[in-house]
């Protein structure tokens, strides 16, 4: 594959921002098989967020034949007190994600952070090293990638995970860290870092998040744009503002029916952007089945025409979400074939 092919692949849909695009041209140039990074804290059941939209951009990688890998973050779990920070249960909990990951991306090698820290002294040293050149201030301002916030109540423990995170990256030898918008601010801490450390330089890339189904909340004018991306983000700790991985098409279906989507509104509407980041990547379309008084059926090839005949008021809300709650579950299917038997034990364990 050629580095314009490459770099189209990376470039594709969920990607919001590659710090930078010159960067990434020239890792590929330089690198046939440049090694990549995504890290997961253990906090709950996933949702399509995490696995249809971070696995679309982990396969996109694999097949420009980047080195994927997908770190289980553990100890992070623990330091940011998710899971009650029960060290058993969260073990329990990680093996299942490494059996969705190597469901979903069979190419990418999924790694345990305790694993990796176990009996490495290097690593260790290395956040003592990290820590020393950064200011707490700076690290209060990457709280977001742990759903935190200045104002809220923080332990120590939270300020050594962004150090952890940074040291993540040096020691899985990573040249192409990736994550949702909100994990930019470690990125860009961890490159100017490396750089006062004369370490290897990295190329960060970031996908786009999926938005809360709820109304989008109002937001400082003043906020920039990650701490606007992880407030209006989807999150599976506030009821009906995400889509868990393990829900069936009538569980979606009764999620989506109280989604917000006003007739006609564009901007913010999540339906719509599950069309645009989940369902038109994955399935290269949209069918709407409808009534022939209502239009009859439709078929959509591409975001733009949904969107455009939303913002027509020439496609109905209701119409739109039995659309999409139907094509979800497709996308979903193999992954209830295999790990629906387990559902209500899961549950109980992330509950």
């Amino acid at each position: 594959m050629d580095i314009d092919s490459k770099m189209a692949l990376i470039k594709s849909e969920p990607t919001e921002e590659i710090i930078t695009d010159q960067g990434m041209r020239e890792l590929l140039e330089t690198n046939q098989s440049p090694k990549h990074y995504i890290g997961l804290e253990i906090s709950g059941m996933p949702h399509i967020g995490h696995i249809l939209v971070a696995g679309k951009k982990i396969n996109d990688l694999n097949e420009a034949g980047v080195r994927t890998q997908v770190l289980l973050a553990d100890w992070h779990t623990v330091a940011n007190n998710k899971l009650g920070g029960d060290w058993e249960r969260i073990l329990e909990a990680s093996k299942f994600y490494r059996e969705l990951f190597n469901t979903v991306c069979p190419g990418t090698k999924v790694v345990l952070g305790s694993d990796l820290y176990k009996g490495n002294d290097d690593y260790w040293k290395l956040v003592v090293q990290i820590a020393r050149r950064t200011t707490i201030a700076r690290a209060t301002r990457t709280l977001i990638i742990q759903g935190r916030s200045e104002k809220d109540t923080l332990q120590v423990s939270q300020y050594i995970y962004p150090i952890m995170q940074i040291a993540d990256i040096s020691m899985l030898d990573v040249d192409i860290p990736h994550a949702g918008m909100d994990q930019r601010r470690v990125h860009v801490l961890a490159k100017e870092i490396f750089s006062e450390l004369k370490m290897k330089q990295i190329v960060p890339i970031h996908h786009h998040l999926l938005p809360s189904l709820s109304e989008p909340p109002k937001v400082a004018d003043s906020a920039q744009k990650e701490e606007i991306v992880a407030a209006m983000k989807m999150s599976k700790s506030r009821k009906g503002s995400a889509i868990p991985i393990l829900a069936d098409e009538v569980e979606v279906s009764s999620i989506l029916r109280t989604a917000w989507c006003p007739e006609g509104v564009v901007d913010g509407n999540p339906v719509l952007l599950l069309c645009k980041y989940v369902i038109i990547p994955t399935l290269g379309g949209l069918k709407v089945e409808r009534d022939a008084k209502y239009g009859g059926d439709a078929d959509y090839a591409t975001y733009h025409s949904i969107e455009s005949d939303f913002a027509d008021k020439k496609l109905h809300p209701s119409d739109l979400k039995n659309a999409v709650a139907k094509s979800i579950s497709r996308i979903t299917s193999p992954i209830m074939q295999k790990f629906g038997h387990r559902k209500q034990e899961l549950l109980e364990l992330f509950a």
